[in-house]
């Protein structure tokens, strides 16, 4: 341990045996043989490089949002990115991996840049958002990504947003092992009193919507409207003005507002939140989680779809 631990620490702040629930917004996870907190591309690029020569396992970790890690040990080494470079040139934005999407938001308003409304309240970096596609209010992310540098089997390649392959919550980045270093946006410019008119009816919107308890965000994948096998016309309006049905109405509508496993709990007032009311584990999450998804299928025909990337 001595050795890995010395040779850490060339890329970063090295800490031995450290609890992955103090660095998830779902407050779960047992303990990582090391966590390495990078703060810089460069950093981040050698010690891809390192561990993947010496065929060590790593995670990497943003914010800590929409993640539920095991309640096991993990046995590598767990890279906290926290690269905070951030320029904007004209109506082009670069990020690296680590900036938090709060600060995306800031930049853009103070330029009159449009395309980041949706992210108000958004917790997470711009590394995870891209690599999820992540998305509100009928945006997201990959709408203004240009182009994305990428670690992948030691190179540092630049992907245009084509390459990235997004979908609905989604990007190709995910399954191809690419670890994000940067990405470049492209916003039009809009009306700032316009856009920060919008950002506030986006933060008013989530107002009261959030539960007071620690989750991974949103658990499941809204359905889109082709994906509905059901009757379109049964459905409220603004699914219909949307083209998604929500997963947390299906779940109310199921009637399993407030199920409990353990210390897991369906959150009663948003029910697309599974939310740790007490010490709950990845067992009592995901034993939840399949409970919720046989009552939705079997009142729906609908298969759910996890949202939440479940770290084993």
């Amino acid at each position: 341990m001595d050795a890995i631990y010395q040779q850490l620490k060339q890329f970063g702040k090295v800490k031995p045996n450290e609890p992955l629930a103090k660095h998830t917004t779902f407050k779960i996870g047992g303990q990582a043989r090391f966590l390495v907190i990078v703060e810089d591309r460069e950093q981040t690029i050698g010690l891809l490089n390192f561990l993947s020569a010496e065929g060590i396992n790593y995670f990497i970790l943003g914010g800590g949002s929409n993640l539920l890690f095991s309640d096991d040990n993990f046995d590598g080494v767990i890279i906290k990115v926290t690269s905070y470079k951030l320029q904007v040139t004209k109506n082009v934005v670069e990020a690296d991996a680590g900036v938090p999407l709060a600060k995306i938001l800031n930049i853009t308003m103070e330029h009159g840049l449009s395309g980041m409304e949706w992210s108000a309240g958004v917790p997470g970096t711009i590394g995870g958002a891209a690599r999820g596609n992540a998305g509100a209010f009928g945006s997201d992310i990959a709408s203004n990504v240009d182009r994305v540098e990428v670690w992948r089997n030691g190179e540092v390649i630049i992907l245009s947003k084509e390459e990235c392959n997004f979908g609905y919550r989604s990007s190709g980045l995910k399954k191809d092992g690419a670890v994000i270093l940067s990405v470049w946006f492209k916003f039009p410019v809009g009306n700032k009193q316009e856009i920060m008119a919008k950002v506030q009816k986006n933060l008013q919107a989530r107002q009261g919507k959030f539960p007071p308890f620690p989750s991974a965000g949103c658990f499941f994948k809204n359905i889109k409207l082709d994906k509905w096998p059901g009757k379109k016309e049964d459905l409220p309006p603004i699914f219909l003005e949307r083209g998604t049905v929500p997963a947390g109405w299906l779940v109310e509508q199921a009637g399993i507002g407030g199920l409990t496993v353990g210390g897991a709990k369906v959150d009663a007032s948003h029910c697309n939140f599974v939310v740790n009311v007490d010490k709950a584990t990845q067992s009592d999450v995901l034993k939840l989680v399949e409970i919720v998804k046989e009552k939705v299928y079997n009142k729906f025909g609908v298969e759910l779809e996890q949202e939440v990337e479940v770290v084993e």
